[in-house]
């Protein structure tokens, strides 16, 4: 066995990709587990703060009693969370404590991102219906929160109201320091994508065999522009509508390239074997640029110092370490992400009373062997037209191939979910998914249409001075909604 403190060398890399990223799968590794495999979700949504003035007000993670940080602390210690603390102290204050997490009795978490938005992350579990009853559970304490005090949340793909100046880095670990310099160096979308986006992430197992896990990864990677179009909902950010349903995905493809997007390149144009897919994967980590060392704090380096050439190249005397990789691997971004699982993060996220709807989407289509099929079948032909296919994408289904392939995958994604074990499938997120196809879908309609016209059309007959659209509804998770202005 390689320890993490081992001088790292491409073969290790290699290694630990094959045996560690691809797999076990969680739940199908269980010779008594009879559902279709493990399901998980990582949901994030944007928090604020409304005065008695009902002026909004960006939300602050820390700084006082009544931060972000500890009133949700406080309400979680009800439902049974116990609030973990990092290690790490924040940067000039010896004093400060950063939470890590706060985690309940059957492992589920609440976590913080840089631009404090909230991230329910859920531990694995055996059904969507499962999944959906742990996001209800940590959704619940957030509208307690809701209806009690001044802060709101809510869900959609980029933050509605305010700029990323105006809501700041508010996690200054050394991480997200050097993460905020590294990307700063290129454009202003990093810091946006830091502070002001919010996603749904679907985390399914990889298969049991290396056959199922090929096809696995390579599908979801094909679906990436299709999922990122179908659950578009970010047409709105800063007070600005901008022209984009996902304008999202827009940040996260204007970034460095090298650490984003897809892994498709070289891979779908020579055989799906095993050797293809770990190879692709490996040159995708070996050619990405370092862009924090734990050891160094929060220093940035040269844009030609990627992890191939640390390896052959000490950084300031140190060489890499397997510990070292698997922080590199973390700082990666593509749409589909390895962890020992396949970490899908191409939607915005979505409205609550559709947030399953994805869930149900890569089950049915990745789940179903029949339907995994059917899938390469349909979208291997778009192979070299996929980087194109993620540009139009965040204009939702508005391109006709996107959309005219959307109207066949949705279809698809039902059917395969229709087939797999009723003990995985619960009962409510079927009749949903139907209803999400007539109404959307087959519409060409996206959560984002919904938004801009509930939240801009209809509301908002008037324009600020800077000509910046207001927004004076929240599209809150709490049941009530308040009329809300964003203050000059």
């Amino acid at each position: 066995m390689i320890t993490s403190s081992a001088i790292l060398t491409r073969e290790i890399c290699r290694n630990y990709i094959e045996e560690f990223l691809f797999g076990p799968a969680s739940l199908q590794s269980d010779p008594h587990y009879e559902g279709a495999g493990g399901i998980g979700v990582e949901l994030e949504s944007f928090s604020c703060t409304v005065n008695e003035r009902n002026e909004m007000h960006p939300a602050k993670l820390y700084g006082n009693d009544d931060s972000l940080s500890d009133v949700l602390s406080r309400f979680s210690a009800k439902k049974g969370g116990i609030v973990r603390y990092s290690d790490k102290k924040l940067l000039g204050d010896i004093n400060s404590k950063i939470i890590d997490s706060i985690v309940f009795p059957d492992g589920s978490r609440f976590q913080f991102e840089p631009g404090a938005q909230v991230e329910i992350s859920t531990v694995p579990c055996q059904s969507t219906e499962e999944v959906s009853g742990k996001l209800d559970f940590m959704q619940q304490i957030l509208n307690d929160i809701s209806r009690q005090t001044n802060f709101h949340f809510v869900q959609c793909g980029t933050h509605p109201w305010f700029t990323a100046g105006q809501i700041g880095m508010q996690m200054n670990k050394p991480r997200y320091m050097a993460m905020a310099r590294y990307f700063d160096k290129i454009n202003e979308f990093g810091r946006q994508m830091m502070v002001q986006t919010c996603s749904l992430q679907v985390n399914v197992d990889t298969g049991c065999d290396w056959d199922t896990r090929i096809k696995r990864f390579v599908a979801a990677n094909l679906l990436a522009p299709f999922a990122t179009a179908l659950f578009a909902n970010s047409p709105v950010t800063a007070g600005k509508v901008h022209g984009y349903k996902s304008y999202r995905s827009f940040i996260w493809q204007q970034l460095d390239h090298s650490r984003t997007g897809l892994i498709t390149s070289n891979l779908l144009t020579n055989s799906l074997d095993k050797d293809s897919v770990i190879d692709a994967y490996l040159r995708f980590a070996l050619n990405a640029p370092v862009v924090f060392i734990e050891d160094f704090g929060d220093e940035t380096f040269p844009p030609n110092i990627t992890l191939e050439y640390w390896i052959t190249n000490p950084v300031n005397g140190l060489h890499p370490t397997l510990s070292h990789f698997k922080n590199h691997l973390s700082l990666l971004f593509p749409e589909v992400r390895l962890k020992g699982y396949l970490e899908l993060r191409s939607a915005d996220a979505p409205p609550p009373e559709w947030q399953m709807i994805p869930v149900l989407f890569y089950c049915g289509l990745l789940y179903s062997n029949h339907c995994l099929e059917k899938t390469l079948d349909l979208l291997l032909p778009f192979r070299s037209e996929l980087p194109s296919l993620m540009q139009q994408a965040v204009f939702g289904l508005e391109q006709d191939d996107i959309f005219k392939t959307a109207k066949k995958l949705m279809p698809l994604a039902i059917e395969g979910f229709s087939g797999l074990p009723e003990s995985f499938k619960g009962n409510d997120t079927l009749p949903r998914a139907i209803s999400f196809l007539e109404n959307y879908c087959m519409q060409r309609k996206t959560f984002a249409d919904d938004f801009l016209e509930e939240f801009v059309i209809k509301k908002t007959g008037e324009q600020n001075k800077n000509n910046r659209t207001l927004i004076p509804g929240l599209m809150l998770l709490a049941p009530q909604q308040k009329e809300v202005r964003n203050p000059k």
